[in-house]
């Protein structure tokens, strides 16, 4: 028996090779077709460790792919499939020996009589993706959890748009030629639209989503496109009813006699009070299935928005000319023309943006070596330094040099440099307006709304920074850094539970990469669940021992947990990783929160004057020693450096609140207690430093515990507990406020709350000492 007429079933999937279709509880899930075939040949093997290799070797028979190829391969898989890979039922990573398939398998026969017609095989045909393989995977689908939009309003957009669908639909009635002109262009008949959702409400959606996607598709000079009404003709010869669906063998029918080549076919359904738009790319010589989109809108009056920029992506697709509008600008004009040169450089590129500096920075001083005129490769080590790194004076002269190579630069690359040393120069509107250019102008370059996404993070627009990356999941549903940028922003609003699903989401797309652990770690922290996130640092730093971001993060973790002396080591060998003097400082500073965090004053202020030796402009940890012993003269000076310090983080505007809490402790020990607690209260109106060792969310709570204001400092407490519910001795000051105000009883249980949350804290942490103590008597 050939692997070709084989039925699996394992749980709930059924995998039919025959009909090269996967099924999950009953419903099909699309798979690519090297996807599949991974996948039924690790069931095949399923007895043994298969190893990368051999997979390499059997699904792509010799071809130049990359072990990322098929990491996104079983990434693919995974979410089809139900799949974790940190706890797999289904497919287990053998570390540095391969795969294997450890679920229990019922194979069986399948039917040779079985209807050939709803096999749904991703067939990306060389004249429809001529770079696909070069492009890598392609989208996949885009589900992105969101807040449920009121009834009324559904509705009311409904009706607008019920409007806008009737006023489309008065089109002239005189005659209509019902055979596209190919002069040159790609014959293209989108058919209506499937209303799977029952909802008669949305019936409009039918034509009205054909009509939308036609209309975007005419505009382009390599498509010709069968129109509503020549569609609507030619559906009367079939005698189709308006509200039947179109069957496939109905549209390649229809494909036939327009002559057109290739066929749109789509769905759409509610799903709660979001609609899922399923767009599917048929070959009309033989009805097979090429590629295929989905989207999920939140909201029905993001509809025009989302469907025009599907129909841009669809549109490179159709053409069979991916890239946008310099697509036909070769890569020796206005990049390089030395293969290696470009080679390095695209590997540097990959590596900036997985946050890995030193070894991105390497590879583009290479391709630069290679061709000293490469202007794209000076950018982007400027971009490395000073957009990712913040080390904005050594990042600077490159941008500079890429200037200077202007005329090896297209239009499109001129206006990202612009928007980069905008973000150097720390002018972030500059920046905003030009990465807005860039969408506007090149409204499929993924990467500009990711940075454009960052830049509203960094300046609290967060609604707009949403919506933003959203559409840029549009235009690639597999772009990891956006799944990792929604990530951030959804854990700053404390929106956890869809934080932590955009960075797993992140994991699953890069599951090589160790900077998505760290992310998915940094939102497990945020929300208290402090276990799991340790966990994800480490399986980071698995992956890449001297990641120097997982590292410090990681004793972070620890320090909040009051595992000081684990902190302390963390940040120890951070410093021995650190790839800049600016790391060191971070390394040394982080060391004397840790000691001050003690009642050590004077071994903290050695480590702070460490640090200062390497950043003279980090004088945080300095004032505030300097207030802990009360000497408020240093503090003033250091205060006045503090206010005239600039610093981005990541290419956005860095979060106030650090700043405006050194302010505020200035102020409470200086006896203006006014004026501390408006600080407080204007920092809690920031975005929180969550990746720092202390995001300061109890500062105002604190000042009020201080100031003897007992019963607002409760409140304060109980606000964060629901933010973050094992937030660093939260529990602790709520049994000092309630202790103060003579409520025994409650004290106690806060305490022991306290001792639990802090069960592998150091013995002599002195708040561990405190609460004991106060538990004996």
């Amino acid at each position: 028996m050939t692997r070709q007429d084989r039925i699996y079933r394992v749980d709930s999937l059924e995998i039919d090779t025959a009909q090269f279709s996967l099924r999950r509880e009953g419903q099909p899930e699309h798979l690519r077709q090297k996807s599949f075939q991974v996948l039924v040949y690790l069931i095949e093997q399923r007895q043994r460790v298969v190893s990368k290799d051999e997979l390499i070797e059997k699904i792509w028979d010799d071809a130049a792919v990359t072990d990322n190829t098929l990491e996104q391969c079983l990434a693919d898989i995974r979410r089809a499939i139900g799949d974790d890979s940190r706890n797999p039922r289904f497919i287990k990573t053998f570390p540095r020996a391969g795969y294997r398939f450890i679920s229990n398998v019922r194979e069986t026969v399948s039917d040779p009589a079985a209807d050939k017609s709803t096999v749904v095989q991703d067939r990306v045909v060389e004249e429809i993706l001529p770079d696909a393989v070069s492009l890598g995977p392609e989208t996949s689908r885009l589900i992105i959890r969101r807040r449920v939009v009121a009834v009324a309003g559904v509705l009311l957009v409904v009706v607008a748009g019920l409007s806008f669908y009737l006023i489309r639909r008065q089109t002239s009635s005189s005659p209509v030629s019902l055979t596209l002109n190919q002069s040159g262009k790609r014959p293209v008949a989108v058919m209506f639209f499937d209303n799977e959702s029952d909802s008669t409400e949305l019936d409009w959606l039918r034509e009205g989503l054909a009509d939308m996607i036609i209309t975007d598709l005419s505009r382009s000079n390599n498509i010709a496109v069968l129109s509503r009404q020549q569609l609507r003709v030619l559906l009367d010869r079939l005698g189709h009813k308006e509200s039947e669906k179109i069957r496939l063998e109905d549209a390649v029918e229809i494909a036939r006699q327009s002559q057109a080549q290739l066929l749109v076919l789509g769905s759409f359904a509610r799903l709660g009070e979001q609609i899922r738009i399923d767009v599917h790319i048929h070959d009309a010589r033989d009805g097979q299935l090429l590629t295929a989109e989905r989207l999920v809108v939140d909201q029905p009056a993001q509809i025009l928005t989302q469907v025009d920029l599907l129909s841009l992506k669809l549109a490179s697709y159709l053409a069979g000319s991916p890239g946008g509008q310099e697509s036909n600008i070769g890569l020796s004009t206005v990049m390089t023309n030395n293969l290696e040169a470009y080679r390095y450089y695209s590997l540097g590129v990959e590596k900036a943006q997985a946050l890995q500096n030193p070894e991105a920075i390497e590879l583009l001083k290479r391709a630069i070596e290679l061709d000293p005129q490469f202007a794209m490769a000076y950018a982007r080590i400027g971009y490395a330094y000073a957009i990712t790194w913040d080390r904005i004076d050594e990042g600077t002269p490159y941008l500079e040099k890429a200037f200077q190579l202007s005329d090896r630069l297209t239009e499109k690359d001129k206006l990202y440099i612009a928007g980069w040393y905008a973000i150097a120069n720390f002018d972030f509107a500059a920046a905003i307006k030009s990465f807005q250019e860039i969408v506007s102008r090149f409204p499929l370059e993924v990467e500009a709304y990711l940075r454009l996404g960052l830049l509203l993070h960094g300046e609290e627009r967060f609604d707009e920074a949403i919506q933003v990356l959203k559409q840029g999941l549009v235009i690639d549903a597999n772009a990891k850094d956006i799944y990792n940028a929604l990530g951030a922003i959804y854990s700053d609003l404390g929106r956890h539970e869809e934080a932590i699903a955009m960075f797993q989401h992140y994991v699953q797309l890069a599951p090589a990469e160790p900077n998505a652990y760290d992310s998915l770690a940094s939102g497990y922290q945020w929300a208290g669940r402090y276990d799991e996130a340790i966990a994800e640092f480490k399986r980071a730093l698995a992956l890449k021992p001297n990641f120097e971001i997982a590292i410090i993060h990681l004793g972070n973790a620890c320090f909040q947990q009051g595992r000081y002396e684990e902190a302390i080591r963390q940040y120890q060998q951070y410093i021995e990783k650190a790839p800049s003097d600016l790391e060191k400082a971070r390394g040394y500073n982080s060391i004397a929160v840790v000691e001050l965090g003690k009642g050590e004053l004077e071994r903290a202020e050695r480590s702070a004057n460490q640090a200062h030796k390497y950043d003279t402009n980090g004088i945080d940890e300095l004032m505030l020693i300097a207030l802990g012993k009360r000497d408020t003269a240093t503090a003033a000076k250091l205060k006045e450096q503090l206010d005239e310090f600039q610093r981005s983080d990541r290419g956005r505007r860095t979060s106030e609140r650090s700043k405006l809490y050194a302010q505020g402790y200035f102020e409470l020990v200086a006896g203006r207690s006014d004026a501390a607690l408006a600080e407080f209260k204007e920092a809690l109106t920031h975005r929180p430093p969550s990746w720092n060792i202390d995001a300061y969310e109890d500062c105002l709570a604190n000042a009020y515990l201080q100031l003897g204001r007992f019963d607002e400092a409760i409140g304060e407490y109980e606000r964060i507990l629901k933010l973050n519910p094992n937030y660093p001795l939260v529990y602790y000051h709520l049994a000092q406020a309630y202790e103060r105000k003579g409520l025994k009883d409650q004290a106690r249980l806060e305490y022991q709350r306290f001792l639990e949350v802090w069960k592998h804290a150091d013995a002599d942490v002195p708040e561990m000492i405190r609460a004991k103590q106060a538990l004996s008597r």
